[in-house]
């Protein structure tokens, strides 16, 4: 017991002194240059900056101010801890968790990735963010979008199939601008919308988007073929629209009769089509 006592501060002191030199010594410059180039090496489309690395415990890598780029930023992270599964070092595949902070929200999941082979498949969450500090989002669409984004998606690459991702994504107590008014609209207040996509090969499917708002609900499904300019994105979207009773019977009273769709006023809504560019989208109605 006596030399317990006498070695704990001598050992304690020993932990201490080494956690100090692993940290301020600690090589974030390289750390920053290995993982940004193996990253943008593997990924040529994407590429990563990071402003400088720290060591985390337990043991793991803080990345700080991680702005991921696709010819224009397409996400930025306040910070990001990665932890490797420790016995996975020693396997093929090797797995790893991340939480990060991002738009005033969380990003948070796991991952795996198999040595020497390009093969990724990394699945997390998000919540809270604000999805109009997205700029990538207004890049994208051009338009801007208000609102609170939480969801989840699995991203997997590999050699046989290339990119996949899929992801379910609620936008909640949002706002959605026009570029061309609707039945003198120039944005659209929403409660919730709801998606689920699928992304393959530079081609986004819609597989359910549900809007709800207090104007109208509305519903829409079909692709997004992308374009090197975000604008130019191709659009083949079909859908329902059905305004709330009260917002036909203001709407009423600003526009003559004969200008509603009569079919505006059934209980399914109406019909509505989408073709075009992201940029110059055609409208038409059923």
């Amino acid at each position: 017991m006596n030399n317990t006592r006498k070695w704990l501060p001598y050992s304690l002191f020993v932990i201490a002194v080494t956690a100090f030199f692993i940290y301020y010594l600690f090589p974030s410059e390289k750390v920053k240059n290995y993982i940004t180039f193996n990253l943008n090496k593997t990924y040529p489309g994407i590429n990563i900056a990071i402003d400088h690395v720290k060591p985390a415990f337990p043991p793991g890598l803080r990345l700080y101010n991680v702005n991921f780029y696709m010819h224009d930023l397409l996400f930025r992270s306040e910070q990001i801890k990665i932890a490797p599964g420790l016995l996975s070092l020693f396997r093929s595949k090797v797995n790893f968790f991340f939480k990060g902070r991002a738009y005033t929200g969380i990003l948070e999941g796991k991952g795996e990735f198999t040595k020497n082979r390009p093969k990724v498949m990394i699945e997390g969450k998000l919540s809270g963010m604000q999805i109009k500090e997205i700029s990538a989002v207004k890049d994208f669409t051009g338009r801007n979008i208000s609102g609170v984004l939480d969801g989840k998606f699995t991203y997997r690459n590999e050699n046989e199939s290339g990119d996949n991702l899929k992801a379910e994504l609620i936008i909640s107590d949002g706002e959605l601008e026009l570029l061309t008014p609707v039945f003198k609209l120039r944005s659209v207040p929403f409660s919730k919308i709801a998606a689920d996509l699928v992304m393959k090969n530079r081609k986004i499917q819609i597989k359910r988007c549900i809007i709800k708002g207090d104007q109208m609900d509305g519903s829409i499904s079909g692709t997004v073929t992308l374009k090197n300019n975000p604008g130019q994105s191709y659009l083949k979207l079909s859908g329902t629209i059905k305004p709330h009773p009260t917002f036909i019977e203001k709407l009423g009273k600003d526009l003559p009769a004969n200008l509603l769709p009569k079919k505006i006023f059934d209980k399914d809504g109406v019909r509505i089509r989408v073709y075009g560019t992201i940029d110059k989208p055609r409208f038409f109605l059923n």
